[in-house]
């Protein structure tokens, strides 16, 4: 018996309680093992040549049946599951030779009378059937495609296949859009196919597909993805695209996929965040089958972890301490004492430690004198420079004489040094993720892991959601990636309402490590309910608002697990996010930390910062007052003009963040006024 299961199945089955879940797992297994098992008695429905098998009473499993293949399609409770296979079949598309589940409900809703003097253009009517058909549009869909408007094409997505609603919509673009390669071989081993469907070949991967339904991209790639993933480089690599486009998706399949190959080469997966560390870990369990099965070749850790673990092996009997910030600022206030620096106040030495001498890891006055500055707003001389460095030098020689105590940034450029020194490199390949929020210390690391050469690295991020890291250009840490950059354009996560409302947060083009413009074009092939945006006259309006948004998610379904409360700041979750949690009743707080995993009961609290990598059905961004988004503190720690329109990039770049965390249901709140940074595109006040 050949079993294939498909995405729509997975997307149903994730749709049912836990019980009937457990009830379906066991049939699954059942048919994989005996297609004959009692009671499920598959039964021929209408004339489109589905099944239904029967789970127990209620529920009904919707397959096609040709020979010893059975494809699962779908299931759900006895009559809605007869009504979904009454508008859908599985055929053959005969131009492309994909495999494709085609919705055949109401394909003639959008062919209306348009005889009248005023109506929207047709986007596609100037396109050939024949092309239609060829780019793989179902032949029942050719004149509802046709016919079809701008407002009509929420009605398409919904509906028709994925791949070839992003051809329609480059179309719709206006750019030229090639016809697929047909493909003669097995439907099923279509690369439009292998998005939706995958063919059962043991046991242990159907148990791991039911284990974690939630997790399709573990078996459902796009096309652009698996070439990433399987592809090989002569060099180093970056692969870039907007938030949800997939880009951890690859790099864990890619990362997973170059340790089983060659057991004998250790792999590195790495990142900025413990707390994407940790979720990485658990993406790389599901495709391994368990935490315990990871491939023993593969280290998944966060990239000072990796800095910590040099430092020691070469240090040994001296336990790392992290210098906080406060004291490096009482170090510097001591170091200037009473000199006069003219113009150049606490401020700028303040700006002028962390984005220069800590950030590119100067250590003497000969290379702060010749060191660029790019980006930085004031211009400095000589002479600047050399009082400057009388207070900057005697604070990392206190530094130097602690032994154990620095900064993260001399604790990563120090273990890239030594990591330099030994004789063979401790990696063949690294993949990252996040690669944005890494700076000249984390590049320069990993580029001290591995040998230059075929598939060295492999560099995943999105310059647009730069949080933690000041731009710069990687080639001045030795990382060349021209002719080696590719983009993902297809958004997995968030729908389009949400996906469209958090672009406008960002303002303009963005440039990444390697000095090119990054392209943030992306589609997303999923709708739902708009953004709310709520502005309230007081705080107390606000919790009692949060609270009833929470009570409303529970009742549309949503699992505590499958909801975040997110704010700027750490205090507005304690005085405004908790007591809406204690409103709305029998809920329970999970502060999101890097120890626990996301997939704990309860709704998650975060910070901006502290979602970063992760993503929740429903989320609530609290407290987005003018006061408190962008953040005041950071805006006054400017020291110039160009500082501070940086720290505006960075807080709009966090806000995009907190708001593509969210996959299908958005709330924005705030107390009096909203957040310039916010465009209100909501009637809700």
């Amino acid at each position: 018996m050949n079993l294939v299961y498909s995405e729509s199945f997975l997307k149903s089955l994730d749709r049912m309680d836990s019980s009937s879940q457990d009830r379906i797992k066991i049939a699954m297994f059942n048919l994989a093992t005996n297609p004959m098992t009692p009671g499920f008695h598959p039964e021929k429905l209408f004339a489109n040549n589905l099944y239904s098998g029967r789970i127990n009473e209620n529920l009904r499993l919707i397959m096609s049946i040709d020979g010893d293949q059975f494809v699962v399609l779908y299931v759900d409770n006895h009559d809605d599951a007869y009504r979904w296979a009454k508008n859908h079949k599985l055929q053959t598309n005969k131009p492309t030779g994909a495999m494709q589940l085609v919705n055949i409900e109401r394909t003639t809703e959008i062919i209306i009378d348009r005889e009248h003097l005023h109506v929207e253009p047709r986007l596609f009517e100037k396109h050939s059937d024949d092309y239609l058909l060829a780019l793989g549009v179902p032949e029942e869909w050719i004149l509802p495609v046709k016919e079809s408007t701008r407002k009509d094409l929420e009605f398409l997505i919904e509906r028709l296949p994925s791949e070839i609603m992003e051809r329609l919509l480059q179309l719709e673009e206006g750019k030229l859009v090639p016809i697929p390669r047909r493909h003669d071989g097995d439907p099923l081993e279509h690369p439009d196919s292998l998005r939706h469907f995958v063919t059962v070949k043991a046991i242990d991967s159907l148990s791991t597909a039911l284990e974690y339904p939630w997790a399709q991209w573990s078996v459902f790639l796009h096309p652009d993805q698996q070439d990433l993933v399987k592809g090989s480089f002569s060099g180093s690599t970056k692969v870039s695209g907007s938030s949800g486009t997939g880009k951890t998706v690859v790099a864990v399949h890619r990362a997973f996929k170059l340790a089983k190959e060659d057991p004998s080469s250790q792999v590195l997966l790495t990142t900025f965040s413990r707390t994407l560390a940790s979720r990485i870990r658990r993406m790389v369990g599901i495709l391994s089958g368990a935490t315990d099965n990871i491939p023993p070749n593969l280290t998944i850790e966060n990239i000072h972890t990796i800095a910590v673990q040099i430092w020691n092996r070469n240090n040994p009997g001296v336990q790392f301490e992290a210098t906080q910030e406060e004291k490096i600022e009482e170090h510097l206030k001591s170091a200037m004492g009473l000199k006069i620096l003219g113009p150049l106040d606490l401020k700028f030495v303040l700006s002028e430690w962390k984005h220069v001498v800590d950030y590119w890891g100067l250590t003497d006055l000969e290379s702060y004198l010749t060191f660029p500055r790019t980006g930085r707003g004031t211009i400095l001389g000589q002479r600047q420079r050399e009082e400057l460095w009388s207070v900057f030098g005697p604070v990392l020689q206190d530094l130097s004489n602690s032994k154990s105590e620095m900064t993260w940034s001399q604790l990563t450029f120090s273990s890239a040094t030594l990591s330099a020194k030994e004789e063979s490199s401790s990696y063949q390949h690294i993949v990252v993720d996040e690669i944005q929020d890494f700076g000249p210390a984390e590049i320069s690391l990993i580029r001290s892991l591995v040998s230059p050469g075929p598939n060295d690295l492999f560099l995943c991020g999105d310059a647009g959601q730069r949080i933690f890291k000041r731009t710069f250009s990687w080639s001045r840490v030795g990382i060349q990636i021209q002719g080696r950059s590719r983009h993902l354009r297809v958004n997995y996560r968030n729908t389009q309402q949400i996906q469209s409302f958090a672009e406008t947060v960002l303002s303009g083009p963005v440039v990444g490590g390697d000095d090119e413009e990054e392209d943030r074009n992306s589609v997303s092939l999923l709708t739902g309910a708009p953004p709310i945006i709520k502005i309230c006259e007081a705080e107390s309006e606000e919790i009692l608002h949060i609270g009833e948004w929470l009570q409303d998610m529970i009742r549309l379904g949503y699992g505590q697990d499958e909801i975040a409360i997110v704010s700027r700041r750490t205090k507005t979750l304690s005085d405004i996010g908790h007591p809406s949690l204690q409103m709305a009743g029998n809920l329970k707080r999970r502060d999101l930390q890097d120890s626990r995993p996301p997939s704990e009961d309860g709704v998650a609290f975060g910070t901006m910062h502290g979602v970063k990598g992760l993503e929740f059905k429903a989320v609530a961004v609290i407290g987005c007052g003018e006061e408190e988004v962008p953040d005041k503190e950071m805006l006054d720690s400017a020291c110039d003009e160009s500082e501070l329109q940086e720290i505006m990039e960075t807080e709009k770049n966090l806000l995009h963040v907190a708001l593509t965390r969210a996959r299908e249901r958005l709330l924005i709140t705030c107390s009096r006024n909203l957040s310039l940074l916010i465009k209100d595109q909501s009637q809700s006040r």
